[in-house]
């Protein structure tokens, strides 16, 4: 208000995007009521149809204008519709048999070219979500036993490592690294959860955490740092746990350790934020 009424320029992108964002979602969750209310005065082939057509429209929004900031949020909802549309069809037709699930890589391969095509991180990190779909339904079959699921959660991590290496978008490469570093955790922490393979869990989890702090520091990526404290900290608490009998001995150390790292990221934030500070 006061920066209104000394007529200075109030910067609103932030805002503007967040609206934006929560526009989109809002819309692609109205679609979804639509088509459960109206579904059978609409008709399969209609509703199909239609999504496809909006679709089509919010991919062709951004060449019938000029380039405009929020053409991103256009694009997002055309894929998330998309997305909504090719699901609908293979549910109503099942169009790929009992290989329902390839839909997910077939999204995943929609979504990438449309990212790129369009500069676009939010879509491509819904590309990145459809591959890991594919990859925690379709893999399936390739292992057996217990390390299943992690062992897909690395697969699909080496797979976005080998994706980023082969980018050339510079503004996507944090995109792979978000998503690769949370998947490789995600299937170190399925390990530690399993009694027979917590201590291997457990390692790796620490490896994981020390090549994301190593990360963080040295690109000055806050996030990477606090990855590294708080899936750290889950692995050890569970491997700790599972070793002290006394429950009492337990809930105190999960507060003690618990308090230190808050304190941890409290003081990492801090260091961080004076380090922007420092650069301007």
């Amino acid at each position: 208000m006061l920066a209104g009424e000394r007529r200075d320029v109030v910067p609103v992108g932030d805002e503007l995007r967040a609206l934006a964002w929560i526009g989109v979602m809002l819309i692609a969750t109205g679609v979804g009521i639509v088509i459960t209310k109206h579904f059978d005065q609409i008709g399969p082939l209609a509703i199909a149809m239609a999504i496809g057509l909006v679709a089509a429209f919010c991919y062709a929004w951004p060449s019938l204008k000029k380039k405009a900031a929020l053409d991103e949020y256009v694009v997002l909802l055309g894929a998330l519709l998309i997305s909504a549309d090719v699901a609908f069809i293979e549910t109503q037709w099942h169009l790929l048999g009992s290989e329902w699930q390839r839909h997910f890589l077939l999204l995943a391969i929609v979504h990438a070219v449309a990212a790129y095509s369009f500069g676009s991180r939010a879509v491509l990190s819904l590309s990145i979500a459809a591959l890991a779909a594919w990859m925690g339904v379709e893999q399936r079959r390739l292992f057996t036993g217990e390390v299943e699921l992690a062992t897909r959660a690395f697969l699909c991590a080496g797979i976005l490592g080998v994706w980023r290496a082969a980018n050339r978008k510079a503004d996507f490469g944090p995109i792979f690294e978000h998503f690769a570093t949370n998947i490789a955790f995600w299937g170190a922490l399925t390990l530690t959860s399993i009694r027979d393979t917590r201590p291997l869990g457990v390692i790796l989890t620490l490896i994981f955490a020390a090549g994301s702090l190593l990360h963080g520091f040295r690109r000055r990526r806050e996030l990477f740092v606090i990855y590294a404290a708080v899936y750290a900290l889950i692995a050890v608490d569970i491997f700790v746990l599972d070793r002290i009998g006394d429950r009492m001995l337990g809930l105190g150390y999960l507060v003690v350790s618990s308090i230190v790292a808050i304190a941890a990221l409290f003081v990492t934030h801090v260091r961080f934020q004076n380090q922007r500070l420092a650069n301007g």
